[in-house]
């Protein structure tokens, strides 16, 4: 979306000269009237850091200087929009005078209270750091503060710390005074994490009293806690630097504390009702299967008992675990019908050491029905009918997208979850024009899913699992946890003067989520069918790029035994605050076609069957600085291949950037591939340069970098800066788009029937946008505007985008491609319009 405002165009272009020299004198006058609001007795801490004696040996040294850190009592204010202290806003807003709504608004959202320097607060923090360092083993460590007192009341706190020598393990002693657990706990001793040599962490004891504590219970002996171990002695007498370390189980308090459990009676209340079961009711529906009693407040059930029987590993007569309780209660959850699931454990009163369980199933209402909206902003100019940009229309495009959706999580009685969801979506231009084309995109989808809640395997696994392709262990886990699901998918999308497009497909797959943090999506079986329809200006830019005709074709997607894999792993965020997060994906379609082309010459598929191979690798790395603010960052990696030469990887499927999520200065597809720059985009007679007629640019191979630094303006108001580095490529030389290619080493190119150049390597190549951008956070919506400028092209330019031309056949310097500011406006700026945080 660009926006022309002359009158403010003068303003930024002439007033910045007088605003910046304002901004850094306001910043002086905050900063040094801070203070004149404090008692003469009051003093403003204005930093702190922690210091490690110089020449310890410390492992890990930055994270424990960020531990460290996070143990201070007081931490100094922040400052808004970086430059102004918030402590100067409370304070300058909160005289009796001040009772307006703005100063109000000063004063509790963008301010802070003062945080002033405490002595005693300072010396505790000191004695917390030094408990830390003596909890992993440094127990000579010692720290102290240092109060560097400025001018004007401030105080810069620096803290000493000293961690000395940290203690390494020499011995380790398991006993307890119950013989059975005694012989357990040898067995549990070789795999623990305190062995002889190790440094010294009495971290490491917490985790490994969990440890004994869940072996012991899956063992049968239900009632163990972690109560039960005795204070962990160390003994550092023995030997200079080490520890002799002895754990120890307190002698049984009760006499059931160290006896096995067997598993009794298991009872399952299905609808349960905790109003219904207060009045005593009965319940007519009673079965059992598998030796589990199975009660209903119905004759019929609504869910079949042995559906339910399958996800409960509680087994009757069995020795008590902990791990089947645990798994049962996931395993119930995970089918996606019950609100609440309760596992009561009940001693059985006509048997000793047998427990009783009964599992109360509340179901969650069966129907559901949700609406999504997306809403975004494109500036894309429509072709003519000799498919050049003369008479083409800059268009500020509205963008209104709406996805109504309807779930039954119940649809056959066996926890089936069927899914229906419908999109529609428009572009329109608002303009006053009344030859501009009101609606400019139509986008019409309709997806139908069917998830069966247990795997259902059609041989393919079970010979992966034979011929060991996949282990017993995996095997079992997807049997488990995976669910075969059943889709349906219609869309519909249409661009004036570019292409329509149609595309039904079904698919045949596995949702399989092997722990809280990682998840498999599988697709095996799976048809797609894609039919085109080129708009007549569009039809003259075909002529001209083979390639893209090629790309640009009816096609059916086919595949019979494999399509695609899709691995995510969320990273949960560690003592620091950081996180990595893994999404990737392969694609492999037409194998099936391809071998039997292969095997039997004879077959003539006349490439109407795509045939290609793609992976996808998306890595994002966060860190959260405070609860307000946070960095982050993703860098993705894409590349597809077609399986012969003839073929092109189909334009569905091949990779731009550009758009909300992506190179935000740029439109989508309206970046690269690589160095061309698309002759279309100029218009000689007038010697403009229009780049949003390039919106069909795509590429087999894409690299982006992406940086983002988030924080909070007030209330629910965040702000954010932002860099993306990025392009896309072509794997093989295309003649119609020369510099495309991928290349790591520049050399002169000549094309034939054309003039020389010189084809950059790759990382010449690569673009750079940068921009700040405000969000606002209303918890279950996050709205997102962003304003981007190219900051580097990729190709050389004349400072204001505009290419070069005719470009000799030379390695142009790095200063000509990026751009320069000296014609810098307002309409140099992309705004780009989204729902929730771009990465």
């Amino acid at each position: 979306m660009n926006l022309m405002v002359p009158e403010l165009m003068g303003i930024l272009a002439g007033g910045l000269r007088r605003v910046v020299p304002g901004l850094v004198a306001a910043l002086l006058l905050t900063s040094c009237n801070v203070t004149k609001y404090l008692d003469d007795s009051e003093e403003l801490l204005t930093a702190q850091r922690v210091e490690i004696r110089k020449g310890s040996k410390i492992e890990n040294r930055s994270d424990v200087l960020y531990e460290l850190s996070t143990l201070t009592r007081q931490r100094p204010n922040g400052n808004f929009l970086f430059l102004f202290p918030r402590e100067h806003f409370y304070l300058a807003n909160s005289k009796p005078r001040d009772t307006t709504r703005i100063d109000r608004f000063l004063r509790s959202t963008i301010g802070q209270p003062p945080v002033l320097y405490s002595d005693s607060l300072s010396r505790r923090s000191a004695g917390l750091m030094a408990d830390f360092l003596r909890y992993r083993g440094y127990f000579n460590a010692t720290a102290y503060h240092e109060a560097d007192r400025r001018k004007d009341h401030k105080v810069s706190l620096i803290y000493h710390v000293d961690p000395g020598t940290r203690y390494l393990i020499d011995t380790v002693t398991y006993s307890s005074p119950e013989p059975q657990i005694d012989s357990l706990l040898q067995v549990l001793k070789e795999e623990s994490a305190l062995q002889p040599g190790a440094p010294l962490n009495l971290t490491a004891f917490d985790e490994e009293k969990s440890r004994i504590g869940q072996a012991l219970r899956n063992e049968g002996y239900a009632h163990f806690s972690a109560t039960y171990f005795d204070k962990l002695e160390i003994d550092t007498s023995q030997r200079q630097g080490y520890a002799n370390i002895y754990l120890s189980i307190l002698p049984p308090q009760e006499d059931n504390a160290f006896r096995k459990y067997r598993v009794g009676k298991i009872t399952v209340l299905t609808d349960y009702s905790p109003a219904r079961d207060a009045t005593g009711s009965g319940y007519p529906g009673d079965t059992i299967v598998e030796g589990i009693r199975f009660l209903s407040p119905t004759p019929d059930f609504r869910m079949r008992p042995e559906l339910l029987a399958d996800n409960i590993f509680l087994q009757t007569d069995s020795l008590y675990s902990r791990e089947a309780y645990e798994k049962t209660n996931l395993s119930l959850g995970a089918l996606g019908i019950y609100r609440f699931v309760r596992i009561n454990q009940l001693a059985d009163p006509e048997r000793e050491y047998v427990l009783n369980y009964e599992i109360q199933l509340s179901p969650s209402k069966r129907m559901a029905i949700g609406v999504d909206l997306d809403l975004n902003f494109t500036n894309r100019s429509l072709l003519d009918s000799t498919g050049t940009s003369g008479g083409a229309q800059n268009n500020n495009l509205v963008g209104v997208s709406v996805s109504p959706n309807f779930r039954n999580r119940n649809v056959f009685g066996g926890a089936e979850l069927l899914s229906v969801a419908l999109r529609a979506g428009v572009e329109v231009n608002p303009s006053a024009d009344s030859s501009a084309q009101f609606f400019n995109t139509i986008d019409l989808a309709a997806e139908a899913t069917l998830n069966l809640p247990r795997f259902k395997d059609f041989g393919i696994y079970g010979l992966a699992r034979r011929t060991g392709l996949i282990s017993s262990d995996f095997y079992q886990q997807l049997s488990e946890r995976a669910s075969t699901r059943y889709s349906l998918a219609y869309e519909y999308l249409l661009i004036r003067t570019f292409y329509a497009y149609t595309t039904a497909n079904a698919r045949l797959g596995y949702d399989f989520r092997r722990s809280a943090t990682t998840s498999y999506r599988i697709n095996h079986a799976a048809l797609d069918i894609l039919k085109f329809k080129i708009e007549p200006p569009f039809e003259i830019i075909l002529n001209n790029n083979q390639r893209l005709r090629r790309s640009i074709s009816d096609q059916y997607f086919l595949s019979l035994l494999f399509r695609n894999l899709e691995y995510t792993r969320i990273g949960r965020p560690d003592r620091r605050g950081r996180s990595i997060t893994l999404n990737a994906q392969f694609e492999l379609t037409g194998a099936e076609i391809f071998l039997a082309q292969k095997l039997y010459d004879q077959l003539d598929t006349r490439n109407d069957f795509a045939r290609y191979a793609l992976l996808v690798a998306d890595t994002r790395y966060a860190k959260q600085l405070s609860p307000l603010r946070s960095f982050a960052s993703r860098f993705l990696v894409g590349i597809g291949r077609p399986f012969t030469s003839e073929q092109e990887l189909p334009y569905v499927k091949q990779f731009f950037a550009g758009g909300a999520n992506s190179m935000r200065a740029w439109a989508p597809r309206g970046l690269g591939p690589g160095g061309y720059v698309d002759t279309l985009s100029i218009d000689d007679s007038s010697g403009s340069f229009n780049n949003n007629l390039r919106l069909y640019q795509t590429g087999d191979l894409q690299l982006e970098l992406n940086f983002e630094y988030r924080f909070n303006l007030f209330s629910f108001v965040r702000g954010a800066v932002f860099t993306d580095i990025g392009n896309v490529w072509t794997v093989r030389e295309d003649p119609d788009r020369p510099g495309s290619q991928f290349l790591l080493k520049g050399r002169i190119r000549q094309e034939e029937g054309s003039t020389p150049f010189y084809h950059q390597p790759f990382y010449r190549q690569l673009a750079v946008a940068g921009g700040t951008g405000i969000r606002i956070d209303l918890s279950y919506f996050v709205f997102r505007l962003d304003a981007a400028i190219p900051l580097r092209y990729n190709y050389p330019q004349l400072g204001d985008g505009e290419p070069i031309r005719p470009r000799e056949p030379i390695n142009y310097p790095e200063s000509a491609y990026w751009r320069s500011f000296d014609k810098f406006g307002l309409g140099d700026i992309t705004f780009q319009l989204g729902l929730g945080y771009p990465f």
